[in-house]
């Protein structure tokens, strides 16, 4: 658990840990030069199992690799420090883990809450890998905070590119899926997320979102590398149009779903949706983006109507 500046939300996030169900860990938690009473807040604690450590601000990424190092466990499970464990969780996963050796990655899903602990949404997770796979590209398809990860992943393909920022467990994520590795959600809500009005800084959010976008394109330009003799090959073009809906350009999502129409005209009402809101521009959208309107209006449909706009299938 990397912390920057978290005393109002710390100790709630370090005692779910400290009351799970499943009591065998080690608790590593790094101070990334926090200014408030987040390292006080945690010197308080007389717990054997956790581990503090002080570090001058290297930033999250740097942090989690720090801890990774630092852990002496087969199983890292990864937490944010303003985030609540569900009390069962560690057990649930790694009841999971141990009955299902083909599974290397486990999350779960969770419930949205807001900076006074109040529900906002459910978030549902796909639930099997070939779901997840063909979500990642487009965005990701496990919640990283709620994520357990075998150690031998780390130690065959390294831990968590710095260069990537935000992104990086997304490109943790798609390398990993690369090397055959298999996930899987939990389908019970095993973490209360918690949104934030201003939690990152914008401009770090927008270059996160591009860095995801290229690792989006790259991967499924690799995966499909030598396959596309058939130009009219639908499950590529539909999952492009995606990645370039949510992350890219909306015209050329809306050029890349017109050629599926011609692909598959059987698919035109999965892509209606699309192509109606591709209508509005990139500038307009843009803006949505931006203002968060988009991200506000799919909390709402999902809470009060359970309409998930994100939820696209596989072909």
């Amino acid at each position: 658990m990397p912390v920057y500046n978290e005393q109002n939300f710390l100790k709630a996030s370090i005692d779910s840990i400290l009351n799970q169900t499943f009591t065998d860990f080690e608790f590593i938690i790094i101070d990334d030069g926090s200014t408030d009473n987040s390292a006080k807040i945690i010197e308080a604690y007389k717990d054997p199992r956790l581990f503090f450590f002080k570090s001058e601000n290297r930033g999250m990424v740097h942090q989690f690799n720090f801890g990774i190092n630092k852990a002496s466990a087969l199983i890292i499970a990864r937490m944010d420090a303003d985030d609540i464990a569900e009390i069962n969780r560690f057990e649930e996963q790694i009841k999971f883990l141990e009955n299902h050796p083909e599974i290397h990655v486990v999350g779960a899903n969770v419930i949205f809450i807001n900076e006074n602990g109040e529900m906002i949404s459910n978030k549902k997770y796909p639930q099997y890998h070939q779901e997840i796979e063909f979500m990642m590209p487009i965005e990701s398809a496990v919640c990283h905070p709620a994520v357990m990860i075998r150690r031998e992943v780390f130690d065959r393909l390294g831990f968590y590119d710095e260069a990537f920022g935000y992104a990086a467990d997304h490109k943790l994520f798609l390398d990993i899926i690369s090397n055959g590795y298999g996930f899987y959600n939990i389908q019970k809500a095993l973490l209360k997320y918690r949104v934030r009005v201003l939690r990152k800084d914008q401009s770090r959010v927008g270059k996160s979102n591009e860095l995801s976008y290229q690792i989006g394109v790259d991967y499924l330009n690799n995966i499909y590398a030598g396959k596309l003799s058939d130009v009219r090959d639908y499950n590529y073009y539909y999952r492009m149009g995606l990645i370039e809906y949510y992350r890219g350009s909306i015209i050329k999502s809306r050029k890349i779903f017109l050629k599926c129409i011609k692909i598959s005209k059987k698919q035109i009402f999965r892509i209606s949706r699309y192509l109606l809101m591709s209508l509005l521009g990139d500038r307009l959208v843009n803006k949505l983006r931006e203002t968060k309107i988009l991200a506000r209006l799919s909390f709402m449909l999902n809470k009060y109507l359970n309409i998930n706009l994100h939820n696209f299938k596989n072909i």
